[in-house]
């Protein structure tokens, strides 16, 4: 976590009590969210509960590993025409998919408004810098 704490700054990388709301209140379509996990927290069920009361039809939900990032891309694919969301957990596992994700959620592609990507990863060092 020093890593990264130094590369953004404590600004960035402290604790925060945030909601979700007031997360998603800052977002946009073609920059996800990244929450950094540790050990007991994991933001997923929260996301999915702000999704239902957002009346999302659809909050899919892809954990990365081998072979996930056909499933990830096809996802997020299907929901930048929708507007749903798409929660990529465990996003360590999926580092080269990870630094596809600038080209998929390029200026030259058509994303929905209300589409939100949400992305969950532990600390790494080689975690692709465009996404954070």
């Amino acid at each position: 976590m020093e890593f990264i704490r130094d590369l953004l700054g404590p600004e960035y990388t402290a604790p925060t009590n945030d909601s979700i709301e007031d997360i998603w209140h800052e977002s946009t379509s073609r920059e996800p969210v990244l929450f950094l996990l540790s050990a007991g927290a994991d933001p997923t069920q929260s996301i999915e509960d702000f999704a239902k009361k957002k009346k999302k039809s659809s909050c899919e939900r892809i954990s990365m590993g081998e072979g996930m990032d056909v499933p990830a891309r096809e996802a997020m694919k299907s929901a930048f025409l929708t507007g749903n969301w798409v929660i990529l957990q465990n996003c360590h596992l999926g580092l080269e998919f990870m630094a596809e994700m600038e080209t998929l959620l390029g200026k030259g592609i058509e994303i929905e408004e209300d589409f939100r990507l949400w992305l969950t990863c532990e600390p790494r060092a080689d975690f692709p810098i465009g996404l954070l």
